[in-house]
Parts: structure tokens; C-alpha cells; sequence
């Protein structure tokens, strides 16, 4: 299954970002695009990236997220991610990028975290 992305606007310049699917090189470009194109839209400078439906995540995936990770960072934001199925999570923890992102249990704590 190729990756999909919703994306619900909390206001206040925070969005959370539901994807779905395989995050591979396919569709992570698309994905980027259409991330970017809503922090452009909406001023977004928070986002939580809902990751309970991310079935697999390839390099090209967490090239995605630390760029979003750097964009909103840049503009004086933050970037959380939530409910990794574990064998996304034990990727995140092979990797070591469990250092540079904040990921949360569930939804709700990620949102709260923002602020």
C-alpha cells in the first residue's frame, strides 16, 4: 500500500499529520511535498506525525522527518511523532534517532507536549 497523509488543523499553528502505508522512496517525495506545502499554507509551526498506520519506513522515510524535524525547528517550532508500531520503533532505535525526535505512546501526549 502505497502512503497516504491527512492532515487536521488544531489551530494555533499546529497540525497533526496522519500517515498511512509504506513510507519508502515511491511516495516520499510526495509526502514531503504535501507536509510543506501545509506549514507553508497554514503557518503551521508545530506537528505531530500520527504514525500508528506507517506499516514500513525506508531511509528515504526518515530523511522526510529529519527534514521536516530541521524546517520547523528553523522556524521556531517542534516536530513529535506518535504510536510507532514497534517494528518501526525498533528501526528509529537501530538508527539512533530516537535521540533527535520526541515520540510519544499516544496522540494525545504528543499534542499536550506541543504546548
Amino acid at each position: 500500500m502505497a502512503a497516504e497523509i491527512n492532515i487536521k488543523n488544531l489551530g494555533g499553528g499546529k497540525v497533526i499529520a496522519y500517515l498511512n502505508g509504506r513510507l519508502d522512496v515511491a511516495v516520499s517525495g510526495d509526502i514531503e511535498e504535501k507536509l510543506v506545502a501545509a506549514i507553508e499554507k497554514d503557518s503551521i509551526k508545530n506537528m505531530v506525525l500520527n504514525m500508528d498506520k506507517v506499516e514500513y519506513m525506508s531511509s528515504s522515510g526518515f530523511r522526510v522527518a529529519i527534514a521536516l524535524l530541521r524546517r520547523l525547528k528553523d522556524e521556531g517550532g517542534q516536530l513529535k511523532i506518535c504510536c510507532l508500531k514497534p517494528a518501526v520503533k525498533r528501526i528509529f532505535d537501530v538508527i539512533e534517532l530516537t535521540s533527535l525526535f520526541e515520540i510519544f505512546d499516544s496522540e494525545e501526549s504528543a499534542v499536550a507536549s506541543l504546548g
